[in-house]
């Protein structure tokens, strides 16, 4: 069940995005492409290879545009030049809501975003970009912000939307980790009773020991045996394994 957050609201603020703005450097580009196919995720190098500031601006342009006329929740496009991109607010993320609520309520609100991100994809969508940081909550609807990525359709949809989750998943580390396994379980759970024709559990049978193996090999390492990072990765190895084992439904 969706939390209920009064507190939160869209305000009026504007967000400009430029095509003048940074881009991703090579060596960024490249960890980010070997990390995607690590974890399994066939990520072609054109889309996370950043070129032209102007041709991602335009892109993502585009995809908002796609999805509002889908009736999706995203910022409406206020102006868009070409060069600069302006649109309206949708309330604050995911990231920052959990940081304002109580710890108690936190997992509702996981698994609602979750569930959120389940039935956008059984709409037929992919984001991209999936991480909380790129999801908000305004007290009555998620929204979606940050649609440079373009994984579609050189990457098939299923491996798109399995690539949201994952990047959904691990973003949520950080907050499920004082929560224990079950909470991770209880994440992928809520996905899955919303999208059940998306492979999920059999993705992960597949990803499961490559992260095993890299748990494994930190133990050689006590500075990163002990680090948070690895920490927060056997949770998640975890709640994976106990969503492997289960049977669905």
């Amino acid at each position: 069940m969706t939390p209920t957050l009064p507190t939160f609201r869209r305000s009026d603020k504007v967000w400009t995005k430029t095509a003048e703005r940074p881009l991703r450097s090579t060596g960024k580009a490249v960890a980010a492409w070997c990390m995607a196919h690590f974890l399994g995720v066939p990520v072609p190098w054109a889309a996370v290879r950043q070129a032209s500031g102007t041709e991602l601006l335009a892109f993502e342009h585009e995809r908002l545009q796609q999805l509002a006329q889908a009736g999706e929740q995203v910022p409406a496009v206020l102006a868009f030049d070409g060069r600069r991109l302006s649109l309206g607010d949708v309330g604050p993320t995911v990231d920052e809501c959990l940081q304002r609520l109580p710890a108690a309520e936190h997992l509702a609100l996981m698994c609602a975003v979750s569930a959120d991100l389940a039935r956008f994809h059984a709409r037929g969508h992919w984001h991209g970009g999936a991480q909380i940081r790129n999801i908000t909550w305004d007290g009555e609807h998620f929204a979606r912000l940050d649609f440079e990525e373009r994984l579609f359709p050189a990457m098939p949809l299923h491996a798109c939307q399995i690539y949201d989750v994952l990047q959904l998943v691990m973003s949520l580390a950080r907050w499920v980790l004082p929560l224990g396994a079950p909470a991770v379980l209880a994440v992928l759970d809520a996905y899955e009773a919303q999208d059940p024709a998306l492979d999920l559990r059999g993705f992960l049978r597949h990803l499961l020991p490559r992260l095993q193996r890299v748990s494994r090999l930190a133990t050689w390492v006590p500075r990163y045996d002990r680090s948070k990072e690895l920490l927060r990765l056997r949770l998640l190895i975890e709640g994976m394994q106990a969503f492997v084992r289960r049977s669905p439904g």
